[in-house]
């Protein structure tokens, strides 16, 4: 299936779509090493801690993402205005924004992991999350590693948008999997010399991949990327303005992403309790191969849509879009495939230690389903930087999710945080389809363009 993928649908000899090509063939090594760790990451640490405090440890790392909004969007400002100037090859340009860039993160998260070590003894975590309190004193704990680690990886974490605006997207999706395979490791040594311990485990999975991601700094910018690399002396405070200016309406976003998503665990663990947590991240784990592979055909399209729509070349930004409209028919049917399998493979997989209810995975494989569709659209959409009606959008979806989540909760428990956000992506998908049409057909005025 794959090997089609490539030769018919991404056959195109111009060098924006050899660049995606060779990203993708990159990726599918990156990806396969990243499924295979991820499914033995679960099994695993299951061996180590008990389901409950699997279902908390879940919880907690969901609750750290919320972090990554708060770099207001320069992240991914950086990517667009980067791709630009790399497009115009203007490398001064582009080593002033990258230095900024890290200032700005600098400024921003320095302070943040401070105000949050101060804080955290002060919430009754045991409470917030809806377990025992025994718990609450172990947590306080975990929370303090999480912040810290947290933190410093949203400012190491620069490196991937610079990496992605070169469009080597394969590179930067290589550094987490290094961080989760060093983590595997060091889980299987827990298993046989430590007792289970949440602390233990919080400094395992978050430690490791922040010192994959500082070595490949050191190493990038003395070398591939040299002519971007960071300096005190190329910070340009007018940049600021720059990066913000695109920046904050994906820091909206980024808002929506951490509620509709990350927040899915902790309103999952409030409405049915923590196991029902470790159900549905199972079952998301399991579907989310099928969202992986799509995902490596996925990636490249934002900094290549970027440079695409720098050049005016919608010709080819059309022709990409009908051939990952292919792509993504090809992913829905796998994950239908994947759902009707699904009680199979998970006793192959974990076993008799969970139980995932089978309505669970039909309601995750639908969201994943309508999510890919809406994922396809927004990429492009980011790529070409009219963000706009995305932001009031998918504000809309922060405001409606949470008392959505809680209203079904009360029928369908569990069931009823996945339909809601079914819901909210139906509503994404459409808008944001039509958006893309009108860009493309370089029709699109008004809020569609801004």
């Amino acid at each position: 299936m794959i090997t089609y993928i490539k030769k018919k649908i991404f056959s195109s000899n111009s060098q924006r779509t050899q660049t995606i090509k060779k990203n993708i063939i990159g990726s599918l090594f990156i990806k396969g090493c990243s499924i295979l760790i991820s499914l033995l990451l679960v099994p695993m640490t299951l061996g180590y801690v008990s389901s409950e405090l699997y279902g908390i440890w879940l919880t907690l790392s969901s609750i750290m993402l919320w972090l990554n909004f708060f770099d207001v969007g320069f992240t991914l400002g950086l990517k667009n205005k980067l791709a630009e100037a790399i497009a115009k090859e203007d490398w001064q340009r582009g080593k002033s924004l990258v230095s900024t860039t890290y200032m700005m993160m600098l400024f921003i998260f320095v302070p943040l992991w401070i105000l949050l070590e101060l804080a955290i003894p002060y919430i009754d975590w045991a409470s917030f999350l809806n377990v025992s309190s025994i718990y609450n004193a172990e947590i306080t704990r975990a929370m303090h590693i999480l912040a810290a680690c947290f933190c410093f990886q949203m400012i190491a974490n620069v490196l991937t948008a610079v990496v992605a605006a070169f469009q080597k997207v394969a590179l930067s999706s290589a550094f987490p999997v290094i961080g989760n395979f060093l983590s595997l490791i060091a889980i299987f040594l827990l298993t046989k010399f430590c007792p289970p311990s949440l602390v233990t485990l919080a400094c395992t999975i978050s430690v490791l991949p922040i010192l994959v991601i500082v070595f490949a700094s050191v190493w990038l910018y003395s070398g591939k990327f040299k002519a971007v690399s960071p300096s005190i002396r190329t910070i340009n405070k007018s940049y600021v303005k720059d990066l913000w200016g695109l920046g904050y309406k994906f820091f909206l976003i980024q808002i929506q992403v951490v509620v509709v998503y990350q927040a899915t665990n902790i309103l999952i663990s409030n409405v049915a309790g923590p196991n029902e947590v470790t159900s549905y991240n199972i079952a998301y784990k399991y579907l989310g191969i099928a969202m992986m592979i799509y995902t490596i055909f996925l990636t490249p399209l934002w900094p290549a849509f970027t440079d695409a729509n720098t050049r005016k070349d919608y010709t080819w930004m059309n022709n990409i879009y009908k051939k990952m409209s292919r792509v993504f028919m090809i992913s829905a049917a796998a994950v239908v495939v994947m759902v009707l399998l699904s009680p199979f493979a998970y006793r192959i997989w974990i076993g008799t230690e969970v139980e995932v209810p089978f309505m669970m995975t039909i309601a995750v494989g639908a969201y994943m389903i309508i999510h890919s569709w809406d994922a396809l659209q927004v990429n492009m959409i980011n790529g070409i930087g009219t963000v706009k009606l995305q932001t009031y959008i998918t504000l809309l979806g922060l405001v409606v999710h949470i008392p959505l989540s809680f209203y079904l909760g009360q029928y369908i428990d569990a069931i009823g945080v996945v339909c809601s956000m079914i819901v909210i992506n139906m509503l994404y998908s459409t808008v944001f389809t039509i958006q893309i049409r009108k860009l493309l057909n370089n029709k699109a005025k008004g809020i569609w363009l801004k």
